[in-house]
């Protein structure tokens, strides 16, 4: 069956090659398009899974940031709780060693306005503080083994009340363990003031050394290391994690003593609760917040800073687009395969077959027919053109017919018009010839009428004469009226030229070089086509300026634009027409006894759609318009 199949197709191709190259044509354009739909099928799958799975890694980053955000949260309540559990020990200590201190600074047996930091660096060694400073009466601290704060006024923080009840009363007071906004420190504070005694002493410890101190290294270790940092430790995501005590003056770690916030992030994220910064794959987000628990209050904002890890949903988003690619690549290939046999036998091998009859068809051969097995559109299509076939038989065996019958009607009619056409040049030749003859006689018995009146004038008596000069007058006039039917005659009986309008103008001025008339010309390089008389319209136009133009002086000529269609413009500055007038100058007899006039004007333009008009202003000259119809102009008629 294959073998069969083939060397019909052989035999087929090597008797029609452009067949051959249009069925291979035809099979690859339809491989090609059934692999584009299978490819745009899997690739749309394929792209969905990846959207998919992006969109999961998206909602895991985002899942992930809420998640750690929380637990920061609750960390850092749990931080405070515990550090609240644990800070009355370091106040116990901190209480016995106050008046110790007092004591010892009493023995000194100085004056204490005198007293120096070489003097109180001693004293807080021996008592574990790590600075001591001494308060005067106006909260000023006057002696102190920190000497960035000495001289600083304490009333200027609000602790004026404060220090007013301390003073004088015998009684300590702690603080709770608060940020040093100079280094960072995590540092907490007791006051006392000893009886009859005008100063009060202020002692310091950081947090660190008093918890190893009243609880153990380890502790200490776990609560300020460990517990809060944790958390980058338990997720894949996080590259770090940092919690500030923030406010105004400072924002220091609370983990990383040292470690201080970019102010300018501060107070974005002090506007706006949380800030977003991502950097590369790395994404930082800063969230601000107040601690729960109320006795807290110390640490003022607090500000967390986690930095997450972007990159790795990109890697998993990576790792599947080539899994995906891959099974894509694998089933668009199978897919191709096995539907490009069914493809072939069901489309193409059919297609092949209309094609080869619709060829034949096209060279002309009607008689064959397109058999196709089946009961789809592709025989309905071969139904359908066998149909055509036999019907264009018939059409064509009518029309054969019909085109006789009309060749022998065109013959007949061409005949019978080329006898009208000669008899109609004839008759048309024999009647110019006639007018021609007639118009030569009556020129010549007026113009000897003329003559004859004339030497009979000079000759008569008065009245006779005038008489006499009337008669000559009426033969002018029909002297006039012959010649206007001579001109008007010639009006279309020669095919239209292309005009130079600069020429044309120039041509019709020579005439009136000695009228007095100034003439001004602004033309461009057109071209008109328009009637072999052309020029006497522009001959008309200056006649009437000098016969009815009173005091006119000069005439201009110029040419403008509207539209497409080009409008040449005759304007002069006499008196112009008025407007009861202007509807009737260029009807047949408005002029009497005035040459041509602007009737013949008209139907010179006529000849070739050319419309003229008069628009000028009473008083102010005449303006005529004519106006020529796109494809009836040109710029230059050697270019074209």
């Amino acid at each position: 069956m294959y073998y069969s199949h083939w060397y019909l197709e052989n035999q087929n191709s090597q008797q029609n090659p452009s067949m051959n190259q249009t069925d291979t044509t035809l099979k690859r354009r339809l491989s090609v398009l059934l692999f584009v739909i299978i490819l745009i099928s899997t690739a749309s799958v394929g792209i969905g899974v990846g959207i998919y799975s992006y969109k999961q890694n998206l909602d895991l980053i985002d899942s992930t940031i809420t998640s750690v955000q929380q637990e920061i949260q609750d960390r850092t309540e749990a931080f405070f709780l515990i550090l609240a559990g644990a800070e009355p020990f370091i106040d116990s200590e901190m209480s016995v060693g106050l008046p110790v201190i007092s004591k010892e600074i009493n023995a000194l047996n100085k004056p204490v306005s005198q007293l120096t930091a070489d003097d109180l660096k001693p004293i807080s060694e021996r008592n574990n503080v790590d600075d001591i400073y001494l308060i005067n009466s106006s909260g000023v601290i006057f002696s102190t083994t920190y000497p960035e704060d000495q001289g600083f006024d304490l009333k200027t923080v609000g602790l004026e009340l404060f220090l007013k009840n301390l003073m004088n009363s015998g009684n300590t007071s702690m603080d709770r363990a608060a940020v040093n906004a100079l280094n960072g420190e995590v540092t907490k504070y007791a006051y006392y003031s000893q009886p009859g005694s005008d100063y009060i002493i202020e002692t310091s410890v950081q947090l660190r050394k008093a918890l190893a101190r009243t609880q153990s290294p380890e502790f200490t270790s776990f609560l300020m290391d460990e517990f809060l940092p944790k958390i980058k430790d338990e997720n894949p995501f996080v590259l770090d994690v940092d919690l500030f005590s923030s406010n105004t003056l400072s924002q220091y770690s609370l983990i990383y003593e040292g470690r201080k916030m970019d102010p300018e992030i501060y107070r974005q994220v002090y506007d706006k609760g949380e800030v977003r910064i991502l950097s590369g794959n790395n994404l930082t987000v800063y969230t601000h917040f107040r601690p729960k628990e109320k006795k807290a209050d110390y640490t003022g904002n607090l500000t967390s800073k986690v930095v997450y890890d972007t990159s790795m949903p990109g890697r998993v988003l990576f790792e599947t687009a080539w899994h995906t690619l891959a099974i894509l690549i694998l089933v668009t290939l199978i897919a191709f395969l096995v539907s490009g046999r069914f493809f072939d036998r069901l489309i193409v091998n059919r297609l092949r077959t209309i094609v080869t009859g619709l060829h034949r068809i096209g060279e002309g051969d009607y008689s064959g027919k397109i058999v196709d097995s089946g009961n789809d559109e592709f025989s309905q299509i071969a139904n359908e053109i066998n149909r055509m076939c036999q019907l264009l038989l018939a059409r064509e065996e009518e029309l054969k017919r019909l085109n006789r019958d009309q060749e022998e009607v065109v013959r007949i009619r061409t005949d019978e018009l080329q006898q009208v056409n000669d008899a109609f040049e004839q008759a048309n030749i024999k009647l110019k010839m006639l007018t021609a003859i007639t118009r030569k006689d009556i020129i010549s018995q007026t113009t000897r009428l003329s003559e004859l009146l004339t030497l009979t004038g000079n000759k008569a008596g008065t009245d006779v004469a005038d008489q006499i000069r009337e008669s000559q007058s009426i033969v002018d006039i029909i002297r006039s009226q012959i010649e206007f039917t001579r001109v008007y005659d010639d009006i279309g009986s020669h095919p239209p030229l292309w005009h130079n309008i600069l020429e044309t103008t120039e041509q019709a001025v020579r005439d009136f070089t000695k009228s007095g008339l100034i003439f001004k010309f602004d033309l461009d390089d057109f071209y008109v086509l328009a009637d072999p008389l052309f020029v006497k319209v522009f001959y008309i136009f200056i006649e009437n300026t000098i016969r009815h133009g009173k005091g006119a002086k000069s005439i201009r000529l110029s040419s403008e634009m509207m539209g497409s269609d080009l409008i040449l413009v005759y304007e002069d500055d006499g008196v112009g027409i008025s407007d009861d007038q202007k509807s009737g100058i260029f009807t047949e007899g408005f002029e009497k006894n005035s040459g041509f006039g602007l009737f013949i004007a008209r139907e010179i333009l006529a000849i070739t759609h050319l419309a003229v008009r008069e628009i000028g202003v009473p008083g102010k000259g005449v303006r005529f318009e004519i106006r020529v119809n796109e494809g009836f102009w040109k710029r230059n008629s050697k270019n074209e």
